[in-house]
């Protein structure tokens, strides 16, 4: 029953700390799914985030549900790995909550509102960097291979990823595209 209460404090951390969205909050999702409490494996992860951005809604939040059902249903059944899922949304959106309301009252205050303002653009740059973090810690031999170990595999994953940044960054595909053309790509080249 300790599970549960890990997960409502592991995904409140990512809520509360993950400023930024989806993608800043990633790195700390993984930090708390993967290294402390080793929920799940790097490919369980990439698996749940693959299939969370497919799904309605945000990505961070049905990772989480999904976390919290591969994580309890082992142990405690289907029904645990509903309360599971249950007990991360919990965890993701109560902080959500109190933020807003707190933003929401201070916003109101003209004197606090230079300083947040101030606060805001300093915080800006780090967007980007917990991004990369992100990405940095999907790039493992898992997910993209090894030139020793499956030279193909590396070979297509970093085609693969070169034509998804490509295609969105220069030529300005949809991201759902994309996904969709680098998923046919992938299972025709494996």
């Amino acid at each position: 029953m300790l599970i549960y209460l890990f997960l409502l404090l592991s995904f409140t951390q990512v809520t509360l700390f993950g400023l930024g969205g989806d993608p800043a909050a990633q790195a700390l999702l993984e930090h708390e799914t993967l290294t402390l409490h080793k929920w799940l494996t790097p490919d369980q992860l990439t698996d749940l985030m693959t299939m969370s951005r497919c799904l309605p809604g945000g990505s961070i939040f049905n990772t989480a549900v999904l976390t919290g059902y591969t994580a309890t249903v082992g142990v405690f059944g289907n029904w645990g790995g509903v309360a599971g899922s249950l007990v991360s949304a919990l965890g993701l959106v109560w902080p959500a909550v109190l933020w807003a309301e707190c933003a929401e009252r201070l916003r109101k205050n003209e004197k606090i509102q230079l300083h947040i303002d101030c606060i805001l653009v300093l915080l800006r740059p780090l967007v980007p960097g917990l991004i990369a973090a992100a990405a940095l810690l999907l790039m493992n031999t898992e997910n993209f291979g090894s030139p020793t170990e499956s030279p193909w595999q590396l070979g297509v994953s970093i085609f693969l990823f070169l034509a998804a940044l490509i295609g969105m960054g220069i030529y300005k595909i949809h991201a759902g595209i994309m996904i969709l053309l680098c998923g046919i790509a992938g299972w025709i080249l494996f």
